[in-house]
């Protein structure tokens, strides 16, 4: 990706964040009446509309091109000193796009007519007729302007040419009303589709760059060597009519050869994810905390340590929990009373803990609702590790700034020996996934790297009372309880009050490639445990009582485990030693992974000389660990 300081083009600050992150804006631009006086400038005109795709500016009519883009100026020129800085004119055309399957034009970037990690040089476009996915309205790859800094030129591969069932894939369609403009940058990644309507679709288009930046043409020669002219503003106006010919115009500055001139979808990925991250750290949370400076902790880091309860409210809980006698019916270590009550008791439960936890949250919360209410348990069990993984999605548009939080209280102190919580901090950014039940049988992007990226968690030791808020797209997990004592905590859901509750649920007919959105209230997980929707599930049957709002397909980013961890260390975690160091005692392995008691004997000896003993971090590798906890946890 291109990271270099570019000069801002847009006069409002919003609309080019909004340009610098998506490669384009849409805004009303033309009134009804000067569309109509463009449109009759093009009938009067003469031109007879080609098949498929044409431009007036490829008409060798001069004069008349000159007129058409007079027309053009004129209207659109009234309009550019309100939303650009100091900006040079490269021209403008009409655009028609006939009926019939000759239309489609495939995806494609302008040429680099500009030193693009100083400049963006700008198209304007606006329809004169409305637009959408039935007469040809552009389809754009968001961010793809950013994604390389691959020369395009004429005599030039195409740099999409490997890509183009990724970008198929990943397009987005740009609806537009007569006289709206999108405003994109020539970089950006966009097509169009045939136009299947009765009529033209017809358009008008504008060209500009920063008044600073020189306007430039990149040549192939004979000897495959670039050509890198700095050429004047009108050179487009005359070169339209040229293309496939040497510039002779203009002066070429340098000469270079290249390599690369095509984007692998290795690179294609990794840019797109890139940009998915910048895009999910632009995005701002609808406020929820009180304080401005706990907001932006939480939603840079995902998280946020708080104090909550008094001594008196922590034995008030205690003592309610053991009237319950939760069990851990699976025997794993880790359980929430949710999974093990019946709907009258978790009930009392949700009544109980949230009338304990609520009026404290306030202190913290504003215009807030809960939504679920449970106990979480962690019994003593050296096999007990709990590892990374979201939440559900418990809301609506999370893109829009929703989000649901989990409230996790602590009933007892909580630290490295009794299993505390640990979270990859600013991990809610790294993806865009639903996260549906049943588990263990919806298969999550986590799933391959539970364990890979378990190293990296910052565990957070907590005292009885604290409160820890996370985001339930925050990766979070915990080492094993390996003392005598049960490791209790309260946790409690909370989201926007204006926030939708939905549930994602995988639908069951064993294909695993299909969501069903539930319309759902905070009754729904006092009806519907994890237990229960898995049994549902495997026996074919779907949600009942609540509105099934749609179907869609079920597909979520795959990485490799090394990508993650890459990912997770530019968040800003680190190689956790302690708690690393803590498992590799309590499971005693060497380097290759396996239990060696000699080995450790050799370690700790007396004889070997400080010089000898390895450090922790070169025995006990993350490779290490890994291994050791799926042996533990799974067997294998």
């Amino acid at each position: 990706m291109i990271k270099s300081e570019r000069k801002s083009i847009f006069l409002d600050e919003k609309l080019q964040k909004e340009f610098e992150l998506r490669g384009y804006v849409c805004l009303n631009i033309l009134s009804e009446e000067e569309i109509q006086k463009l449109k009759d400038v093009y009938e009067v005109s003469g031109i007879e509309t080609p098949d498929g795709f044409y431009s007036t500016s490829f008409n060798t009519n001069e004069e008349l091109k000159q007129s058409l883009e007079n027309a053009i100026q004129e209207t659109i020129e009234k309009k550019t000193p309100e939303i650009f800085h100091s900006y040079q004119s490269l021209g403008a055309c009409y655009l028609s796009k006939a009926p019939g399957l000759k239309g489609l034009m495939p995806f494609h970037q302008d040429w680099t007519v500009v030193d693009e990690d100083h400049f963006d040089s700008i198209t304007i476009w606006v329809p004169l007729v409305d637009v959408d996915s039935k007469n040809g309205a552009l389809q754009v790859i968001p961010g793809s302007h950013r994604f390389s800094n691959i020369i395009r030129s004429p005599f030039l591969h195409n740099p999409l040419s490997e890509i183009e069932a990724e970008l198929a894939q990943d397009a987005i369609e740009v609806p537009l009303k007569a006289g709206q403009a999108i405003i994109f940058s020539q970089a950006l990644m966009h097509a169009s589709p045939p136009n299947l309507s009765a009529e033209n679709r017809l358009a008008i288009t504008y060209g500009l760059i920063h008044k600073e930046a020189q306007l430039l043409f990149y040549y192939k020669n004979e000897l495959n060597l670039i050509e890198k002219y700095e050429v004047p503003i009108h050179f487009f106006r005359e070169y339209n009519t040229q293309i496939g010919q040497k510039p002779t115009i203009g002066t070429c500055v340098k000469q270079f050869a290249t390599k690369l001139e095509r984007l692998s979808p290795e690179m294609y990925k990794k840019a797109k994810l890139q940009f998915q991250i910048k895009q999910n750290k632009a995005q701002r949370m609808k406020a929820i905390f009180k304080s401005s400076e706990h907001q932006d902790f939480f939603e840079k880091e995902g998280y946020l340590l708080l104090p909550l309860l008094n001594a008196e409210e922590i034995k008030d809980l205690h003592e309610f929990y053991t009237t319950l006698q939760v069990e851990d019916n699976n025997r794993f270590g880790f359980h929430v009373s949710m999974d093990g009550l019946s709907k009258e008791q978790n009930l009392k439960v949700r009544e109980k803990i949230w009338s304990v936890i609520l009026p404290k949250l306030d202190l913290y919360l504003e215009n807030y609702k809960p939504f679920v209410a449970s106990f979480v348990i962690k019994e003593s069990n050296p096999k007990g590790v709990v590892p990374a993984h979201q939440d559900w999605s418990f809301v609506d548009k999370e893109e829009e700034g929703y989000c649901s939080i989990t409230c996790w209280t602590a009933l007892v102190d909580t630290f490295l020996d009794n299993g505390c919580m640990g979270v990859i901090k600013g991990s809610h950014k790294l993806m865009n996934n639903h996260r549906p039940s049943p588990s263990p049988q919806t298969p999550v992007p986590l799933s391959e790297h539970m364990f890979s990226i378990f190293p990296y968690l910052t565990t957070l030791e907590m005292k009885a009372g604290e409160v820890l808020l996370f985001d339930n797209r925050t990766f979070h997990a915990s080492p094993p309880n390996t003392t005598e004592g049960i490791r209790l905590a309260a946790g409690v859901g909370v989201t926007q009050k204006d926030a939708q509750l939905v549930h994602f649920h995988l639908k069951p007919d064993g294909k695993k490639n299909t969501l069903q959105k539930y319309e759902v209230d905070e009754d729904f997980f006092i009806n519907y445990n994890n237990a229960l929707l898995a049994k549902m599930y495997d026996e074919g049957k779907s949600i009942q009582d609540y509105k099934l709002i749609e179907e869609l397909p079920y597909t979520f980013e795959q990485f490799s485990s090394e990508e993650l961890v890459q990912l997770i260390k530019e968040s800003g975690n680190d190689f956790n030693i302690p708690m690393c160091e803590k498992l590799s005692v309590l499971f005693g392995y060497d380097m290759s992974g396996k239990k060696e008691e000699k080995q450790a004997e050799v370690i700790e000896s007396e004889e070997t000389t400080v010089e000898e003993k390895l450090p922790f971090y070169k025995v006990y590798t993350p490779l290490n660990i890994i291994r050791e906890l799926k042996l533990r946890i799974s067997g294998k």
